[in-house]
């Protein structure tokens, strides 16, 4: 067997797994595919080859070209078997990508995209320990496949050699053959390298979901973002297009608020993990009855019952509603390489006087946590192995996120001891997947640890932590004086239509009965214009930027912006649409079709707002 021919079989093997991993999606997601035609279907593997080459060839490609270099260095058995080792494990390492690829599309309904580079240290543990745990039968017949594969690598390796001679011949097949992994890799032989925005080109999610491949997703999310196009208008024309023309500046988002000469209001912001909407009968009436003291909280306080997440994933929301910045793709969130002068709404309350407060029931370290609090202004920061544990439970290590009621709790005694005024902000995981068992007066539904049940056990467990605390809270003189703001970092990923509101409706309840008159607006808003409001609600002095607008002021023509992996959308009153950046993609709402006129204004405010706050970023001109 020649070299070249073994880099076909390694090659061919290869790609087995990427369609073996394409056929899984619509095994086990079909609803998800529904909307698809057998010929669609085929189309869509067929066109997925593309983007499986593509990645199949940039793992391969130095190995194999080592493999089959002319001449004596590398042209004998014994390097020859290393190298194939070496083709192995990498093709073990991809195998394993598109496996994790499969198993998280349950989750956000996507691929994988640039999440991935979070998985770092204690993360990636935890993400582990889950995974043999929930999917635990998944890994068992991965480990089967994986020993098909490492035999049929063997059968491969072990065959006779044959070694080809440098000369001529040899060295034109050679060049022949860099040629053939030069347009193998960029997808063909177009001007342009294939890049994700191609799997988006038919306007079908459906479509190009199954187009795409995990290890592509991964791959290419985190390059560079001027590889990207984000220039979809002259810099002018997009400020009209947001009706900003009138207010254009070097630094076209900042804001001014005067403040007060003395702080008025405590703040304690609750970030909660996965709370969709649905699940807190106060807003959506589903008689879950696990939400009590929110319900409680939603009734005597101002509830937005058309408030929606900026993205799919925690710091997503942690970005929008500390810094005020919409996730942008091509481009880095917080804690991961955003780099530009921001306003930071920690900074901003401890320059007005306030003791600030950062409280998380993950690890300190966790997602980098402990460093982007200390990044954005907070004093004061805790993590899992900060707090006591207070509760009896059956496995203490089960939460692999923390406990929230030790966190609560905890909080509640370093505000007791605090100086006033406070900002406190709480981010709350035991709602996180998979979820612990919990004490069996908490336990409303049949224990489980990936399954429905088991995330409304945990929703009726942070309900009833977040009661225990104002309880605790209550009794102090300074009650009376405090706000306190409850929402999600997101909707949670499972156990949902698919429909596109149903990825970023989340709850928000401000609380503040002697202080805020309770009631219930329905305006389009988002986590985005948490950062103005919160200013206005403590009413602090700053000069700070933010895409978002004040709730606490009447605003014209509201949306929210979202992101969902590599794709961005906008929600208005009547009317949604997702996009590639480069073509629409899904708009609605299905019983009401949107006009025409609409959705191309909605698709202008979009890309207008992808390009202002992409421009002004690269520019460092995001604040001043």
């Amino acid at each position: 067997m020649t070299s070249y021919r073994k880099s076909f079989y390694f090659f061919g093997i290869t790609l087995l797994f990427f369609v073996l991993a394409r056929t899984a999606l619509l095994a086990f997601y079909p609803e998800q595919f529904k909307s698809l035609g057998l010929i669609d279907i085929l189309q869509a593997f067929l066109m997925g080859l593309r983007f499986d080459i593509s990645s199949a060839t940039v793992f391969l490609a130095i190995p194999l070209l080592a493999m089959n270099l002319p001449g004596k260095l590398t042209q004998n058995r014994p390097i020859q078997y290393l190298l194939s080792t070496l083709v192995f494990i990498i093709v073990v390492v991809l195998a394993g990508f598109l496996v994790c690829d499969v198993l998280y599309f349950d989750y956000v309904k996507r691929h994988i995209t640039y999440e991935m580079f979070l998985l770092v240290g204690d993360d990636f543990i935890l993400l582990a320990g889950m995974a043999l745990n929930v999917y635990l039968v998944h890994a068992i017949i991965a480990i089967f496949v994986l020993i098909a594969l490492g035999w049929l690598w063997y059968k491969i390796a072990k065959r006779p050699f044959r070694a080809a001679k440098l000369g001529i011949k040899s060295i034109l097949v050679y060049l022949a053959f860099i040629i053939l992994l030069v347009i193998a890799g960029r997808g063909g032989i177009g001007y342009k390298p294939v890049t994700i925005i191609d799997a988006f080109s038919s306007g079908s999610m459906a479509f190009s979901n199954l187009v795409l491949n995990g290890v592509f997703s991964v791959s290419h999310s985190m390059l560079r973002s001027q590889d990207i196009d984000h220039h979809h208008f002259d810099q002018e024309e997009a400020l009209k297009i947001l009706g900003m023309e009138k207010d254009f500046s070097d630094f076209p988002f900042q804001k001014t608020n005067q403040g007060t000469t003395q702080p008025r209001y405590n703040l304690v912001f609750f970030l909660i993990e996965s709370l969709s909407f649905k699940y807190v009968d106060a807003f959506a009436h589903n008689d879950l009855g696990v939400t009590p003291n929110l319900d409680r909280l939603a009734k005597e306080g101002l509830t937005f019952t058309n408030f929606f997440a900026a993205g799919q994933r925690s710091l997503e929301g942690i970005q929008a509603t500390l810094t005020g910045i919409p996730s942008i793709v091509g481009m880095p969130t917080i804690g991961i390489g955003l780099v530009a002068n921001y306003s930071k709404l920690g900074q901003i309350a401890a320059d007005n006087g306030y003791s600030t407060f950062f409280a998380q029931s993950p690890l300190r370290r966790s997602l980098r946590m402990d460093s982007i609090a200390g990044s954005l202004g907070f004093q004061n920061f805790y993590g899992k192995e900060d707090y006591p544990l207070l509760l009896d439970y059956a496995d203490p290590d089960e939460a692999k996120y923390g406990w929230d009621y030790e966190t609560l709790m905890f909080a509640a005694e370093k505000l007791e001891k605090s100086e006033k005024p406070f900002f406190m902000y709480i981010y709350t995981s035991t709602t996180h997947t998979p979820f612990p068992r919990l004490p069996e007066k908490l336990e409303k539904y049949p224990y489980s640890s990936d399954k429905e049940e088991g995330f409304l056990n945990t929703i009726n467990y942070i309900d009833w932590s977040v009661g225990e605390f104002l309880k605790r809270l209550e009794k102090t003189t300074w009650f009376d004086n405090t706000i306190f703001v409850i929402t999600a970092d997101h909707a949670l990923a499972h156990y949902r239509t698919g429909a596109f509101y149903d990825k970023f409706h989340i709850p928000l309840i401000i609380y503040a009965p002697k202080i805020i008159k309770p009631g219930v607006d329905d305006r389009i808003s988002s986590q985005l214009d948490l950062f103005p409001t919160l200013v206005d609600l403590l009413d602090l002095k700053a000069t700070f930027s933010s895409f978002g607008s004040s709730l606490v002021k009447q605003r014209e023509a509201p949306f929210a912006l979202v992101r969902d992996g590599s794709v961005v959308g906008i929600i208005a009153k009547d009317a949604y649409l997702s996009h590639s950046l480069h073509n629409m993609l899904e708009t609605g709402p299905d019983n009401n079709p949107p006009h025409e006129d609409v959705l191309q204004e909605l698709e202008n405010k979009l890309l207008a707002s992808d390009q202002l706050v992409f421009e002004l970023i690269q520019a460092n001109q995001w604040a001043n």
